[in-house]
């Protein structure tokens, strides 16, 4: 079978200025909007913004980005996902307990690719620049599902529109049939998504939209739910029927590095009673946590594509920062397998360097970006992050935007400080966007 993805990106242009014709932001109107927030509410437990207890919210805006543009981040994914399956980058060792067995890994993940991976590009003046990549699902399918309903209600035009990067033909039902066959592969017990603490994860609705929008049940559980038993793993159905239920298939969304720094993976068993480098009977790991550190920020600095910002490993260039050759205020330092800005120093420093002395070969520094600055219908200045959501079985790939709409704000001295993550938009005009692409350079 052909990959759609690989198909339309074999002619993207190397390099695309974003100009207006690429991407726009778009008002919903506002009865639209209402029936957005209605629909995550109602099925997916979504609190919409602080005001109603929520701690991120859906934007009142739409981002419309061009094919060519699209095409162009997904060459870039396509980079990645070869490189990754040629052993094009260094070796690494991974942490204990996370080693995986190739019993328990699909076939995609067997072959050294990934099941699910998010991909983050800053939108500048100068065109796409990565901003960080994890092999981990984040919000694929409330994703698609916000672009889908927005992509319906809205009224039609000349210019056709789609909301899936990977093809202009994929549609809804492709979508979810691929991430069926990924998840549950004809399998109708025994599949369960697991999180630390799911009800308070800020990402639960998500996990609801995946119930509610694929056919087959599956049983979203806390890690610490699950446990060995004879050798398998089991988790027991609820307090009152104390059946133990066999696990055939999980669908991890634990982010392993916060399950070892806040949780003592796996070291702590009390919390953890079952192990990620343990190969159960009959039991296949979904986007396997070992996949988190394979792909991930620690590929950066070897990567050569002109969506890639400057970037080195810490541990090699302390000397050039100390020396001046390197400054510190033009660059960011990443750990590698931080989340959500975990491990994130946005003003590194001589006294920057004394504390990571310990462990400087787990971060990147990375030549800062400059966002390009939209100033939208209400007011505001808004910049925008696009989010690319993979999902990968076999040679098939469908691609799922969407767009974080985050603000600007004076920082010390004449620094600009661009801030995109949910919690710090948690207002009117900014956060979690639509995205709708649209063919022949002209919106829906």
């Amino acid at each position: 079978m052909l990959n759609p993805l690989k198909e339309t990106v074999k002619s993207a242009a190397h390099h695309t200025d974003t100009s207006k014709k690429d991407i726009t932001l778009t008002r919903i109107p506002a009865p639209l909007y209402q029936q957005m927030v209605d629909l995550f509410s109602r099925k997916y437990h979504f609190k919409n913004g602080l005001e109603n207890g929520g701690r991120m919210r859906l934007a009142n805006y739409y981002v419309s980005i061009s094919r060519k543009l699209s095409n162009t981040f997904c060459q870039f994914i396509e980079e990645i996902i070869n490189g990754a399956q040629d052993h094009r980058y260094p070796p690494l060792l991974l942490p204990d307990g996370f080693r995986a067995r190739s019993k328990q890994l699909l076939p995609t993940e067997a072959m050294g690719s990934f099941s699910f991976g998010s991909f983050d590009m800053a939108v500048t003046e100068a065109g796409l620049k990565n901003i960080e990549f994890q092999a981990v699902a984040t919000y694929p399918i409330s994703a698609a599902k916000l672009s889908h309903f927005l992509w319906e209600q809205l009224p039609s035009s000349p210019a056709p529109a789609s909301i899936f990067a990977d093809h202009p033909s994929t549609n809804w039902e492709d979508f979810i049939r691929l991430y069926e066959r990924i998840i549950f592969d004809g399998e109708r017990e025994g599949v369960v998504l697991i999180d630390r603490h799911p009800g308070h994860q800020k990402t639960n609705f998500e996990f609801y939209a995946t119930q509610k929008e694929l056919s087959t049940p599956i049983t979203i559980l806390d890690s610490r739910q699950l446990f060995e038993n004879r050798g398998q793993l089991v988790y027991q159905k609820d307090m009152k029927n104390r059946e133990l239920l066999r696990v055939r298939r999980l669908y991890n969304r634990v982010l392993p590095h916060e399950a070892c720094l806040e949780d003592n993976y796996p070291h702590d068993k009390a919390s953890w009673q079952f192990r990620f480098d343990r190969a159960y009977p009959k039991c296949k790991f979904i986007n396997h946590p070992s996949k988190f550190y394979e792909i991930s920020k620690r590929l950066s600095p070897y990567l050569r594509h002109p969506y890639n910002p400057l970037c080195f490993e810490l541990s090699e260039s302390i000397t050039d920062f100390v020396t001046g050759k390197l400054k510190f205020e033009e660059y960011v330092w990443k750990h590698k397998w931080g989340a959500a800005g975990q491990g994130l120093i946005l003003s590194p420093s001589p006294n920057s360097l004394a504390q990571l002395s310990v462990n400087p070969e787990q971060y990147i520094a990375q030549k800062k970006v400059a966002y390009k600055i939209f100033r939208t219908d209400d007011g505001l200045e808004k910049i925008v992050e696009l989010r690319f959501m993979t999902a990968t079985d076999g040679q098939r790939t469908i691609t799922v935007p969407m767009a974080r709409i985050g603000h600007v704000r004076q920082g010390p001295g004449e620094d600009l400080q661009f801030r995109v993550h949910f919690s710090e938009n948690n207002k009117e005009g900014y956060g979690f966007a639509p995205v709708l692409i649209h063919e022949e350079g002209h919106p829906k």
